[in-house]
């Protein structure tokens, strides 16, 4: 009886265990992780330093034994920005099984995303999308790591205010970012007081830069806000200095500062952009001074928000697969981040609830000045 009792017993555990051990993307020694990115397309210049600084973590990580005995494996599939593209790639995810997905760049890429791994139960743990449709709202699976473009654009328009500007242009991207990033922008503006004198648009090819930045200053505008991605933002920046009229210029996080300078150097000097990381070369700063030495040895000269934002992303995804314990489920991971209260990744706080799955409001003001260098 006692032999009967005792053998049932070791079958309970190992049921039990295999049944933990069944959890999609999670083995014994591995933990896999999809990424839908833009290795090409329009944000692919500002998406290097971030996967860089966030390959560096993870290779640490690794090295020190992974996270409860598991390495994190990143399986990476590019988009290109294109939002048909991503929904093949998260088929193509489910498929290999992976446990989640982090990181997912694009506004359109997420939103295509989102319907998919909301029905698969799928998390997905950050996205540099900072889109209000997915911050306004709750999603189960999405997990927000910043602060959203509703957040910098009103930080913006309050600057504005501040600054007694009352004449503002908006020159937006047309594409789900761009009409998403236009909505807000026109709802911060009635909100500070703010008269929009123009509002236009250009596509995705650039074709009609010229023609949309001749428009926006035949308004005389005294700030244009470029609600614009850091691919294309180079030419239309450069198509507005062209025109000739003088304005400030205000450009979200992801337009990328310093990828702008290399690409038109001076012509960017006093373009003022909002920061959803804290500075990359302050070092007073604990997370800017892990990231700072973890990117040198890998040849990285030059410090970015962008590779800070990808540092802050893999510190984060780090610590949820931590908290979600031995074991993990994709609902234990999510159960994870509600859990964090004000959790301090070295400077930057993150702070979820179950009724709350943005975790971050940071955001800096930034210009562009001498030599590229940016200035608080």
């Amino acid at each position: 009886m006692r032999f009967f009792q005792r053998a049932l017993a070791v079958l309970s555990a190992a049921i039990a265990l295999s049944a933990h051990a069944a959890a999609p993307g999670v083995t014994a020694n591995e933990i896999l992780i999809g990424q839908d990115v833009d290795l090409t397309g329009a944000i692919a210049v500002r998406m290097k330093p971030l996967l860089q600084a966030a390959d560096a973590y993870f290779e640490k990580v690794n090295a020190a034994g992974g996270v409860n005995g598991r390495k994190i494996k990143i399986a990476r599939l590019d988009s290109g920005n294109k939002p048909d593209k991503t929904k093949e790639n998260i088929k193509a995810f489910e498929k290999q099984g992976v446990f989640a997905m982090w990181a997912i760049s694009g506004t359109g890429n997420v939103g295509a995303a989102l319907p998919l791994l909301t029905e698969k139960g799928i998390p997905l743990i950050g996205s540099t999308s900072g889109a209000d449709s997915f911050y306004n709202k709750k999603n189960p699976v999405l997990i927000n790591l910043k602060a959203g473009y509703g957040d910098e654009i009103r930080r913006m328009m309050g600057h504005l205010k501040d600054t007694y500007t009352t004449r503002v242009a908006i020159l937006y991207i047309d594409n789900g970012f761009g009409k998403e990033a236009l909505k807000s922008a026109q709802e911060a503006a009635k909100a500070n007081n703010l008269e929009v004198v123009n509002i236009s648009s250009h596509k995705e090819d650039g074709s009609d830069m010229d023609a949309a930045a001749q428009a926006t200053a035949k308004a005389k505008p005294a700030a244009v806000l470029m609600l614009t991605l850091s691919g294309p933002a180079p030419k239309m920046i450069d198509a507005y200095v062209k025109t000739g009229h003088r304005s400030q210029i205000f450009a979200l996080s992801i337009i990328a500062a310093d990828a702008l300078y290399k690409s038109i150097g001076d012509k960017s000097r006093g373009v003022i952009v909002t920061q959803v990381t804290p500075f990359p070369t302050d070092r007073n700063i604990q997370l800017v001074r892990e990231y700072q030495d973890l990117v040198v040895p890998k040849g990285v000269k030059d410090f970015s928000h962008a590779g800070v934002e990808g540092y802050m992303y893999a510190k984060a995804l780090v610590e949820g697969l931590q908290a979600a314990g031995k074991n993990p489920t994709r609902e234990s991971l999510i159960g994870a981040f509600e859990k964090m209260d004000s959790k301090n990744l070295g400077g930057l706080k993150l702070s979820f609830s179950p009724e709350k799955h943005n975790g971050s409001d940071f955001v800096e003001i930034t210009m562009i000045g001498r030599e590229g260098k940016l200035v608080r």
